[in-house]
């Protein structure tokens, strides 16, 4: 048992989680998981941001459309308040460059997502306190919001009272006894912040689960993120929008004949293949650090200092990060490949000469829309599974690793 091991010596690193936090392998991974889960916001905007055919302006560019797009709520938001208060120049209490308004494209979400880089950081730093200390912190924090929201009001409310010697409600037809307009302004900036929150809740949940090493985070981003594109489905479905239309651009049912990757693969299936590898990646990296900081947490006091240990994990975190390389570039591939698998089902059917099922095989509809890609990839992707009865596969990726460069640690 691990519990049996005795301390064969004492190495310069060790496997306690104050080491393994700064552990470059641990950061790498962690920065590989942040910029895609990143890359993965920003192409949710840009794959669903953009209007459909009929909302083309008159210069012939696409109009961005409320596809997770938090700066057209605040603008409604805005001219809401605006339009109530008889005030056409009245502006919310962040300013523009922190909230991304008036910024077109991409570039609404570049400050939003610094700010939550920012809060994840001071989170993290916040968690790894002392208890006491994080108690005090959020006692703290919850103080100063709720005096900043009706601190104005209490004192003025009781001020008045003092000097007027006179009890009354601090919600008046009076101007000087209507105190409840301070709360005006702490409302309308919880609000506004509340709005960018929600709609960057994949960013700085995901960004606490990596950093923060919470499971539970994670899971949240990555539930969202499909909420966000189940929502995105449902609106922009046809028999939706015939009663509920917001201008959404709805995922064409028919394939593309425009290529991208020197022809490998469609342009409209480019970015729904992007944003499920960058979804992959993200989840895998994610999780692969809580897993490995787990695995070196629970090992015994005497293992996290013996050498071969710290270099079996080294090891092991080096390897994760070849594998993450090299075995996403394969799935990669083989997806496209599968999503190609219908040109070959074609071009085996054109094998048998000009026969009428031929020809009705390479005119048929079904293989160029949808849901014949996804048959058509189906059935390549259960014969590359059925490759591994026929090829060695452990094999050959040992052969392959056998010729791969030495990470272990030399130390």
């Amino acid at each position: 048992m691990a519990d049996d091991v005795e301390l064969q010596g004492e190495g310069v690193k060790t496997l306690h989680l104050k080491s393994l936090r700064i552990q470059w392998q641990i950061v790498a991974i962690q920065t590989v998981a942040t910029l895609a889960l990143i890359w993965l916001y920003l192409q949710l905007g840009t794959n669903f941001g953009v209007c459909n055919a009929a909302n083309i302006d008159s210069e012939g560019d696409g109009l961005w459309c409320p596809a997770l797009d938090h700066t057209l709520t605040l603008d409604l938001f805005e001219n809401i308040l605006g339009s109530e208060s008889g005030d056409s120049s009245f502006n919310l209490p962040l300013p523009d460059f922190l909230t991304g308004q008036g910024n077109e494209g991409p570039g609404r979400y570049y400050m939003p997502i610094i700010l939550c880089g920012l809060l994840t950081a001071g989170w993290v730093f916040l968690n790894l306190q002392a208890p006491q200390l994080r108690r005090r912190v959020v006692l703290g924090g919850l103080i100063v919001l709720i005096l900043f929201l009706a601190g104005r009001l209490l004192l003025g409310w009781f001020w008045g009272m003092l000097t007027e010697w006179d009890l009354y409600l601090p919600i008046s037809s009076d101007a000087s006894r209507n105190h409840a307009e301070t709360l005006v302004y702490p409302l309308v900036l919880y609000t506004q912040i509340f709005i960018v929150a929600l709609y960057l809740t994949p960013i700085w949940t995901g960004m606490m689960g990596i950093w923060g090493l919470s499971r539970r985070m994670i899971g949240w981003s990555l539930g969202t993120t499909l909420v966000y594109l189940g929502i995105h489905a449902l609106l922009s479905f046809e028999a939706v929008t015939v009663y509920f239309d917001v201008g959404l651009r709805p995922i064409s049912p028919q394939i593309s004949n425009e290529m991208v990757l020197g022809g490998l693969v469609s342009q409209t299936i480019w970015p729904l293949l992007l944003m499920a590898i960058l979804m992959l990646i993200y989840s895998e990296s994610g999780f692969a650090v809580i897993r490995n900081l787990e695995y070196a947490f629970r090992l015994p006091e005497s293992c996290k200092k013996d050498p071969e240990y710290v270099t079996q994990f080294d090891n092991m975190l080096n390897g994760h990060l070849i594998h993450t390389v090299g075995i996403f570039i394969l799935v990669s591939l083989c997806a496209i490949l599968a999503l190609k698998f219908d040109d070959l089902i074609l071009d085996i059917v054109a094998i048998f000469g000009a026969s009428q099922w031929s020809g009705q095989v390479q005119e048929s509809l079904e293989l160029q829309l949808t849901y014949g890609k996804v048959i058509s990839a189906m059935l390549m992707l259960i014969f590359v599974a059925g490759l591994k009865y026929i090829l060695p596969w452990q094999r050959l990726v040992g052969f392959i690793e056998s010729y791969l460069p030495d990470f272990s640690s030399s130390e």
